[in-house]
């Protein structure tokens, strides 16, 4: 019998609905209002990825409309035009503060980790991973924000999607991870960068690995019924239509089948 694969993101769709875990990884329906959403924080990643692999040219920099209208040809040309260009200043941004006088050595970027247990297979992909001078390894998470204090910086630090990756890191890398560092890429009208620093804990791994446990022993029983929330912060669940009233034309009209995530872009940008 095949191992169920679980993610931050699954373990976190069954937590907050059992049913939309299911719509989402059971029935695989996506809102079609939502698919494939052109954000400038997609396409900061795929830039800093290429700029780790030192594929990011002035000249992508300054074509960037060109780039982003081949990673999203299913997005109009000013949809494009704006996200690029918001990228392409954030990024730039980035590259003047760090450049090479970076203190962190980037490793790896766009890693995929699959971490066996008894019960599951771990899923994750890492941003980045970096070593500064003392050379302990660190996982990077690029964040794209609009603001930056403290409130948000507490939200980042900690909880299971950290452990996870700290513990996937280990498992992969024979090393430990000494936790995550977050790159703040604040979208100002003067762009701001920020680094902040979340040790990893030992505790919070095996709370975590005790939650994915738990997670899959609820899976197994195959109970998916809805939470009472299908509202945040006055925003209906994209999925509440069929919970609502489930049918052919429900499905037709608002949804399409999900597609897993792939790396098409990669290869695409790699190739050239």
């Amino acid at each position: 019998m095949e191992k169920l694969r679980l993610s931050h993101t699954k373990i976190m769709t069954w937590q907050t609905c059992h049913k939309k875990y299911y719509w989402t990884y059971i029935e695989k329906l996506t809102p079609k209002a939502k698919a494939q959403p052109l954000q400038i924080g997609d396409v900061v990643h795929k830039l800093h990825h290429l700029w780790v692999i030192g594929k990011l040219t002035p000249e992508i920099i300054i074509d960037l409309p060109k780039v982003v209208t081949k990673l999203y040809p299913e997005n109009t040309e000013f949809e494009s035009d704006e996200v690029a260009m918001w990228a392409g200043i954030l990024m730039r941004g980035y590259i003047e503060k760090y450049g090479e006088d970076d203190p962190l050595e980037f490793i790896s970027s766009e890693v995929h980790i699959e971490v066996e247990l008894e019960h599951v297979v771990l899923v994750m992909k890492v941003d980045a991973l970096a070593r500064p001078k003392d050379q302990r390894l660190w996982r990077v998470e690029h964040k794209t924000t609009k603001r930056m204090d403290s409130f948000y910086l507490a939200g980042l630090k900690g909880g299971l999607q950290a452990a996870l990756y700290d513990f996937g890191i280990e498992q992969m890398f024979h090393e430990k991870s000494s936790g995550t560092i977050y790159n703040l890429l604040v979208k100002t009208k003067v762009p701001d960068y920020h680094r902040a620093y979340a040790m990893a804990s030992r505790t919070a791994i095996d709370r975590a690995l005790k939650t994915v446990e738990g997670v899959y022993q609820e899976i197994r029983q195959e109970d998916y019924f809805p939470s009472s929330w299908c509202f945040s912060y006055n925003s209906e669940c994209e999925y509440k239509k069929l919970c609502d009233f489930d049918s052919l034309q429900v499905r037709e009209v608002f949804y399409i089948e999900r597609k897993e995530a792939n790396d098409e872009w990669m290869e695409k940008l790699n190739s050239e």
